[in-house]
């Protein structure tokens, strides 16, 4: 697998990747249950966001050796330092590389940048999503750490792509980028399955569990220190 960040030439191609992988993770399925309005959802859920993080350079893809993306992941860094991709990294090859430091599509007090999509301005007038994306934002954003530390808010693969390795090349390469910025890495698992990728390579549960309502996932947070205590 080859990672790298996402330039914004391609973005349309990496957003019906992004969308597609995204569909039918843990909260993605629980927030639409309806798995026909998914593909919709997600990508109605997602697409602003995802413009912000390729737009910052914080948007990871995985490329077989054939150049096919196959999965995606976001890396927001919470320091106001530059983005974990790195500021040569994103800049479209057509182009003058952009030296500036970055700063994450959205604060501290909402890491995922969804709390926007939460209220009656949100994708759709169904209530029932509206509300449990609006749980989804409470819950994780009352655990987020206050320190300065890199924010893996998604990660996936297309699923007829899973099993080759992509989650843990995009693993090797952000926590990488995160120790030369001299971050740690936070992140909400959503399956036990996925915990156990990330305790593999070097993960820390952080804290109890987050329990979603409505017999929603179980999330569990979790640190990767980086030769940093965790907070």
């Amino acid at each position: 697998m080859t990672v790298r960040p996402v330039v914004p030439a391609e973005f349309d191609v990496v957003l019906a990747v992004c969308v597609e992988a995204f569909a039918d993770e843990a909260v993605s399925a629980w927030v639409e249950p309806v798995a026909e309005r998914r593909l919709d959802r997600t990508r109605e859920l997602f697409t602003t966001s995802l413009r912000a993080a390729v737009d910052a350079g914080q948007l990871l893809v995985a490329c077989t050796p054939g150049g096919e993306p196959v999965a995606a992941s976001m890396w927001i860094t919470l320091d106001g330092a530059r983005s974990v991709a790195g500021p040569e990294d994103h800049a479209d090859p057509t182009g003058p590389a952009d030296p500036a430091d970055r700063t994450g599509p959205a604060g501290p007090t909402d890491p995922a940048g969804l709390a926007g999509l939460a209220g009656p301005t949100g994708p759709s007038d169904d209530h029932s999503v509206s509300r449990r994306l609006a749980a989804v934002v409470a819950a994780t954003t009352a655990r987020h750490p206050g320190a300065p530390h890199v924010y893996l808010s998604a990660m996936a693969a297309l699923r007829r792509r899973r099993g080759l390795g992509a989650g843990s090349a995009m693993l090797r390469h952000g926590l990488d980028q995160a120790r030369e910025l001299g971050l740690p890495v936070y992140l909400e698992a959503s399956t036990p399955q996925n915990q156990r990728l990330y305790s593999r390579h070097g993960f820390q549960e952080h804290g109890a569990p987050i329990r979603l309502p409505e017999a929603g996932p179980t999330l569990q947070p979790m640190w990767h220190p980086n030769g940093r205590t965790a907070p």
